[in-house]
C-alpha cells in the first residue's frame, strides 16, 4: 500500500458503536459502504468499515470561519443524526481545531495518491467537496482528524450556490459517519454526483446498518 495511506473520498462516514442491548435492525434496502483497498500484506484486498464508538461521542467538528461553511454544518449533522433511533451518532461544533475529530475547510482538497471526487455536475456545478481519510499502513487505524473540504468555486452570487453547498456538505458528512463508498443510485445523497439535498431512506438505512456491525478500523488521535 502507498505511504501512511491518505484516501480521499468525495461527497461520504462513520458513527457511534451500538450498545450491546440494542438488537440489530432488520434492513434490506442498503448499499455497499465499505472502503475496498489493496491489502496491507500485498495479496488481495481489504474491506474497511468504521463507525464512531460510543465513548467518542459527540464527534468534535471544527469549521473554518468561512462564509460558505458554518450554517451548513449543523444541518449536515442533524440530517445524519436522524438516521439513528438510539443516539448511535452525534456531533458538536468545536471551538479549537487542535482537539477536533473532524476539520472542515473551504477550498479544494490537496492532491493525494488516491482520490475520488464528485463528478462535475450539470445540476449542481457551483461547488464540490472531498473527504480525506488517513489510514495506517496496516489498515487497522483511522488517524484523526478526518478532513473535509467544501469548495465553493463559483461566483459567490451564483443563484444555486447555497443549494449546492448544502448538498455537498451533507454528502461529505455521510463519509464522516462511515459511508466510505458511493451509492450507485442517483436518488441517494451518497451517489457520486448527488442531486438531492438530504439523505434518502437508503442512505439512512445504510448508515444505521453500519452502526450495528463490527468496525475493523480504530479511531486514534487527535
Amino acid at each position: 500500500m502507498i505511504r501512511p495511506a491518505r484516501w480521499i473520498s468525495l461527497g461520504l462516514v462513520a458513527a457511534a458503536g451500538a450498545c450491546s442491548d440494542i438488537a440489530t435492525p432488520i434492513r434490506n434496502d442498503f448499499y455497499e459502504w465499505r472502503l475496498i483497498v489493496p491489502s496491507a500484506s500485498g495479496s488481495g484486498n481489504d474491506s474497511l468499515t468504521f463507525h464512531w464508538p460510543h465513548e467518542r461521542l459527540p464527534v468534535r467538528v471544527w469549521v473554518e470561519n468561512d462564509a460558505s461553511l458554518p450554517e451548513n454544518i449543523p444541518r449536515a449533522i442533524a440530517a445524519w443524526r436522524a438516521a439513528f433511533l438510539y443516539g448511535e451518532f452525534d456531533a458538536t461544533i468545536a471551538a479549537d481545531s487542535s482537539g477536533a475529530d473532524v476539520i472542515v475547510r473551504a477550498g479544494a482538497a490537496p492532491g493525494t495518491q488516491f482520490s475520488r471526487v464528485r463528478l462535475h455536475s450539470a445540476l449542481a456545478p457551483e461547488c464540490e467537496g472531498a473527504t480525506d481519510l488517513d489510514l495506517s499502513d496496516d489498515h487497522t487505524q483511522l488517524r484523526l482528524p478526518i478532513r473535509v473540504y467544501v469548495d465553493p468555486h463559483s461566483d459567490p452570487n451564483a443563484p444555486n450556490l447555497a443549494e449546492c453547498l448544502t448538498l455537498t456538505t451533507t454528502h461529505e458528512f455521510g463519509h464522516v459517519v462511515g459511508i466510505f463508498r458511493h451509492s450507485g443510485v442517483a436518488t441517494d445523497l451518497m451517489y457520486a454526483d448527488p442531486s438531492v439535498a438530504g439523505p434518502s431512506e437508503r442512505d439512512l438505512t445504510t448508515a444505521e446498518v453500519i452502526y450495528h456491525l463490527r468496525s475493523n478500523l480504530e479511531a486514534v488521535g487527535p
